[in-house]
């Protein structure tokens, strides 16, 4: 691959530094979503799996 030299205008890398920005921030935002959902159905696993592995007696 040929590297290339590629010079940006003060205004353009502000403007392609805003974009980065308000990507990894919308990404933030979504993981902030997504991870208490993670961890409720991780604390439900875990709970089927106890429950799968416990035993039961038989009432008398």
């Amino acid at each position: 691959m040929i590297p290339l030299k590629v010079t940006y205008t003060p205004e353009q890398q502000a403007a392609t530094e805003a974009r980065i920005t308000e990507a990894f921030a919308g990404l933030l935002s979504q993981l902030r979503a997504v991870v208490p959902a993670l961890a409720w159905a991780a604390r439900f696993d875990e709970e089927l799996r106890r429950a799968a592995t416990r035993t039961v007696t038989p009432l008398q």
